[in-house]
C-alpha cells in the first residue's frame, strides 16, 4: 500500500513543510544577525570586504545579492531564499533515510521509515525557524544532508558520479558555515572506525580534498575574521543548557521524541537479528555484527559531534548557540523515524498522529524580536528629504535599523550607520567627520539603544536640540527614536500667541501637504491648547486643515517643560467635498485656541491676529 502511495504521501509532506515554513514568514521584523546579510548585500557597500571583516564564508551573501536583485528587498522575498533549501533537505532526508535502509538490507521499511524521516524533519520547530530567517543556517542544513546521501551512496554504489556529489556538497558546506566542519568530521571519524583498505583511503582522501580546496578562504581571511571572534552572544558550556536544548530539537514532548529516538538507535544496533541477516563479506559482518550498527553510530555521531564540538569551543569562543547547532536537525529527524518504525499497525497510526497533530498545532521555539520595523516607521512616516538618519545599536548592530530606513525613508534622505562608522573607519575618523556631518542637516533623526552617548554630545555641539522622542517597548526595553532639530532663537520666532506658545520654526512640504511647526514655551502651561494648521484659498476660504494638540496628540501642551522645543508635525486633511487642489496659491497658517465648557476661546498672536501666516503653496 505505501509502495504505491509514497510519492503522493511524499508531496504532502513536502506541502506540509512549505506551510510551516511559509505562513507568517514576513510577521516578524528582521533582527540583528538578518540586518547583517542586508548589510553585506547594500547598495554601495563592497560585499566581500564587509564578508571578510566579519566570521562567515563569502557563498550565501553571494547567492542573496543576486536572489534580492530579481526579487527585490522585502522580508519577505529575503526569506524565502531560506525557506526553498529546507524544502529540499525534507525530500534529501527522505533519501538518507531510505539509503541508510538499502545498506542494511531492511527492506520492510524502506517505504515508510523513509517518510517518516521525511514528515519529522518537516514539523522539526528549528528548520522552520531558520527557514524563516535571512541566514544561511537552511542551505548549510542542505549541504550537508546532500553531503551525507552522496556520501552513503557513494559506499554501496563506489560510482564516481556520487564521489564527485559527495565531494562538491562538502565544499559547498564549509563556504557555507564554517561549522559545517563538524559534518566533516563525522564522516571522518566514519571512515576510520568501519571502513577499511582502499575504500577507507579514497574516502579519507576526498576528505583532505575537500579540506584543501576551503584553505584558500582560510588564508584569506585568517587576518581579518579572526579579530572577530568571540563577539556575539552565546550560552554557557554547562549541561544545563545542553538539557534547555532538548525542547528546541524534541519539543515540548521531550520524553516520548527522546525515547523514540533512542529505540531508533537501539532499532539499527539490533535491527539486523530482527530481520535475520548478517553479512559475513565485511569486517563486522565477520564478527557477528550487522551492517545497521554502523549507522546508528553514524546518526549518533552526526548529533553528538557537532554539540560536543560546540561545547568545547564554546569555553573558549562563544558558539554554543542554538540556531549554530541547526546540522544536528535532520539526524534527530532520522533517529525518531527508525524507533518509530519499530512499531506497526494502529500502534505506528497512534504515535505519528499525536506527533503529527503537536508539531501543526504547536511551535516550541518561539523567538520574541525587537519591534524594529515598526521603530523604523516612527521615524519614515515624519522624515522629508534633506533630513539625515542615524542608528545606533550596541553591543549587536544598526544593521536592521538601516534596513528599515533604507526601505522606507523617502528619497534624499542620508541613512548612516554609527556603529558601523566607528567599526570601519575608526573612532576617531567618527570623531572628526561627524560634527561636519551633522553640521551640514538642520533636521537629525538618531534611533539609539546604546551605552554610547558620544552622537548625543556631538548633536549639542553642533546646535542641535531634542524636539521629539518616540518609544517603542520591547521586553521592558525602551527603543528609543530622537528627532533633533536646528532651530531659531526665540527672538527670532514667527509668532507668540496669548498662551505664551512660541511658534519657533515651520517648514511646509507641498507635495503631501505636511506642515512641520517647532514650538516652546518659557514657563509650563496648566492647560491643553489646540493647534490648528490652516490652508486658505486666494478668497480666504478654508481648503484643509488639521486640528489637533501637537505632534498628533501625543504632546499635549501640558507636557512641555520650560524653554523646551517641541516637533509638531501634521499632515492637512482636505476639506468636505475637496478631491484636489486646484491651481492657484494658497496661504498656511497656524491658528492656536482652547477649549472650554462656556465655548471655544481664540488665543491671537502678539501682534493682535486670529493666526500666525508661515507661507504658501502654490498649485500649477
Amino acid at each position: 500500500m505505501f509502495e504505491r502511495a509514497k510519492y503522493p504521501l511524499l508531496i504532502i509532506i513536502l506541502m506540509l513543510a512549505f506551510a510551516g515554513r511559509v505562513i507568517n514568514s514576513d510577521s516578524e521584523s528582521l533582527w540583528v544577525d538578518e540586518g547583517f546579510s542586508y548589510w553585506a548585500i547594500r547598495d554601495g557597500n563592497d560585499l566581500f570586504d564587509v564578508v571578510l571583516n566579519d566570521v562567515h564564508p563569502p557563498i550565501y551573501f553571494v547567492m542573496l545579492k543576486g536572489w534580492s536583485s530579481v526579487t527585490g528587498l522585502s522580508e519577505f522575498a529575503l526569506r524565502y531564499l531560506s525557506l526553498l533549501p529546507s524544502l529540499l533537505a525534507v525530500a534529501m532526508v527522505y533519501q538518507v533515510a531510505r539509503e541508510i535502509l538499502l545498506q542494511t538490507n531492511t527492506r520492510a521499511s524502506l517505504v515508510v521509515v523513509p517518510l517518516l524521516a521525511a514528515l519529522m524533519f518537516a514539523l522539526a520547530d528549528m528548520e522552520n525557524y531558520i527557514a524563516q530567517e535571512t541566514r544561511m543556517y537552511t542551505w548549510h542544513v542542505l549541504w550537508l544532508t546532500v553531503s551525507m546521501w552522496a556520501f552513503l551512496r557513494w559506499l554501496r554504489t563506489h560510482k564516481p558520479t556520487m564521489q564527485w556529489l559527495w565531494f562538491g556538497a562538502s565544499v559547498l558546506l564549509l563556504y557555507t558555515h564554517y561549522i559545517g566542519a563538524a559534518g566533516i568530521a563525522v564522516q571522518g571519524i566514519f571512515a576510520l572506525i568501519f571502513l577499511r583498505g582502499r575504500k577507507r583511503t579514497v574516502a579519507l582522501s576526498t576528505l583532505v580534498a575537500i579540506v584543501v580546496l576551503f584553505v584558500p578562504w582560510l588564508l584569506v581571511v585568517v587576518g581579518n575574521q579572526t579579530e572577530n571572534v568571540g563577539t556575539g552572544f552565546n550560552v554557557p558550556s554547562t549541561l544545563e543548557s545542553l538539557w534547555q536544548y532538548r525542547i528546541e530539537w524534541f519539543t515540548q514532548q521531550w520524553a516520548l521524541n527522546i525515547g523514540l529516538a533512542l529505540m531508533g538507535v537501539w532499532w539499527l544496533v539490533n535491527g539486523y537479528r530482527r530481520e535475520n541477516f548478517v553479512s559475513t563479506d565485511t569486517y563486522w559482518g565477520r564478527m557477528g555484527i550487522g551492517d545497521s550498527w554502523r549507522y546508528g553510530v553514524l546518526l549518533v555521531l552526526w548529533v553528538v559531534v557537532p554539540v560536543a564540538g560546540a561545547y568545547i569551543l564554546n569555553l573558549f569562543t562563544p558558539i554554543l548557540i542554538d540556531y549554530r547547532l541547526t546540522q544536528i536537525t535532520p539526524a534527530v529527524a532520522l533517529l525518531i523515524a527508525f524507533g518509530l518504525g519499530a512499531f506497526r499497525g494502529r500502534t505506528l497510526l497512534f504515535l505519528v498522529m499525536v506527533i503529527l497533530v503537536y508539531g501543526i498545532v504547536i511551535d516550541d521555539t518561539p523567538r520574541p524580536r525587537p519591534p524594529w520595523r515598526e521603530v523604523g516607521m516612527t521615524a519614515t512616516e515624519y522624515a522629508q528629504s534633506g533630513d539625515l538618519a542615524l542608528a545606533h545599536v550596541t553591543p549587536s548592530g544598526d544593521w536592521q535599523v538601516i534596513y528599515y530606513y533604507d526601505r522606507w525613508m523617502p528619497e534624499g534622505v542620508q541613512n548612516i550607520s554609527l556603529r558601523q562608522w566607528q567599526l570601519e573607519r575608526g573612532f576617531d575618523d567618527y570623531n572628526a567627520n561627524l560634527p561636519v556631518l551633522l553640521d551640514a542637516h538642520d533636521h537629525v533623526w538618531l534611533m539609539h539603544w546604546s551605552s554610547d552617548t558620544s552622537a548625543f554630545e556631538i548633536l549639542r555641539e553642533t546646535g542641535h536640540v531634542q524636539t521629539a522622542l518616540m518609544q517603542s517597548d520591547w521586553l521592558g526595553n525602551d527603543l528609543n527614536t530622537y528627532r533633533f532639530d536646528r532651530v531659531p532663537a526665540v527672538d527670532e520666532a514667527i509668532a507668540t500667541y496669548e498662551s505664551g506658545m512660541i511658534l519657533r520654526d515651520s517648514a511646509i512640504y507641498p507635495d503631501s501637504l505636511q506642515v512641520d511647526l517647532w514650538w516652546s514655551n518659557e514657563t509650563t502651561l496648566d492647560a491643553d491648547y489646540t493647534v490648528s494648521a490652516l490652508l486658505l484659498d486666494v478668497d480666504g476660504r478654508l481648503v484643509a486643515q488639521l486640528d489637533s494638540f501637537p505632534f498628533e496628540n501625543q504632546r499635549p501642551t501640558t507636557t512641555w517643560q520650560a524653554n523646551e522645543v517641541v516637533y509638531d508635525p501634521r499632515r492637512l486633511v482636505l476639506a468636505d467635498g475637496i478631491d484636489a487642489l486646484s491651481g492657484g496659491t494658497y496661504t498656511v497658517a497656524v491658528k492656536v485656541y482652547l477649549w472650554t465648557p462656556e465655548g471655544i476661546i481664540d488665543q491671537r498672536t502678539s501682534a493682535g491676529e486670529d493666526f500666525a501666516v508661515i507661507g504658501e503653496i502654490v498649485v500649477e
